[in-house]
């Protein structure tokens, strides 16, 4: 069946440092995609606590409630994510049930583009071309849509595999070791780093640092923070180490980064 034609309200990329709380009931569809800290949502009285690469799905009429912070009222937080409303012609079926409205989708990059390009082309002509703005949601529900198709259980080599990459993503400010990473899979470090490359094609400490730089990026474009900021904010103990890194993944150093974004804006 097609994907009904959408279209977006709203969508952009939040940075909370501070505890905050918002209650409405919703006139749109909301899809809110955790990228960095942790957040307490309550959908329809259910509350869920919400890890990066956490996606959260509202359909009009829902009561929503995002609160971010620690329950016990601790002011210094670090919570970041990308979200999209829009209005969609008609109901979509594949979302009903309260068991649908959370997934853990990763990190990945495929599926964090789609957001990524989103929010680009709304910053970039906010009012202008919505036709590739509602073309971009229209694709991002169909990605969510095939991620709910029935998969078969995963062999167990992968499932430690996915645990470290779960585990990664869920602390990727943080300055993981290899040898912490491969405990919370059960393994020793050659073996965990030795099954995490056979199951995605990179080592386990390229991919933490890959989930730091896509981090520390969201706060160079979105964020007023400094450069050195960002990179020790996302895990870095070193702005040399990070700058490097940095180059090295997108081609530019931060400021170079920062300075072109900021030109097309």
């Amino acid at each position: 069946m097609p994907m009904p034609a959408c279209t977006v309200m709203s969508c952009g990329y939040s940075i909370h440092t501070k505890t905050y709380s918002s209650r409405r009931l919703l006139p749109y569809y909301l899809l809110r995609f955790q990228a960095e800290g942790t957040s307490r949502i309550h959908l329809n009285g259910i509350e869920q606590e919400y890890v990066p690469g956490d996606l959260m799905i509202a359909a009009p009429g829902d009561n929503y409630v995002l609160e971010t912070g620690q329950p016990d009222g601790q002011k210094s937080v670090r919570c970041a994510d990308y979200y999209l409303s829009c209005t969609i012609e008609k109901p979509l079926d594949w979302l009903e049930g309260d068991f649908r409205r959370k997934l853990h989708l990763g990190l990945d990059e495929p599926f964090l583009n789609l957001f990524k390009n989103l929010v680009y082309e709304r910053r970039r002509l906010p009012d202008q071309d919505t036709e590739m703005q509602d073309y971009l949601a229209r694709l991002l529900l169909l990605s969510i849509r095939r991620s709910l198709s029935p998969q078969s259980p995963p062999h167990p080599v992968s499932r430690a595999a996915a645990r470290m990459k779960s585990y990664m993503e869920a602390h990727s400010c943080q300055p993981l070791t290899l040898k912490q990473i491969a405990s919370y899979g059960g393994l020793g470090i050659s073996r965990a780093s030795e099954l995490f490359k056979e199951a995605y094609g990179c080592s386990v400490m390229d991919y933490a640092i890959l989930m730091r730089l896509n981090n520390a990026r969201e706060h160079i474009l979105y964020d007023t923070v400094t450069l050195e900021e960002a990179a020790f904010s996302c895990g870095f103990t070193s702005y040399t180490h990070f700058s490097r890194m940095f180059r090295k993944r997108y081609g530019v150093s931060p400021s170079e980064y920062r300075q072109q974004n900021r030109q097309t804006q």
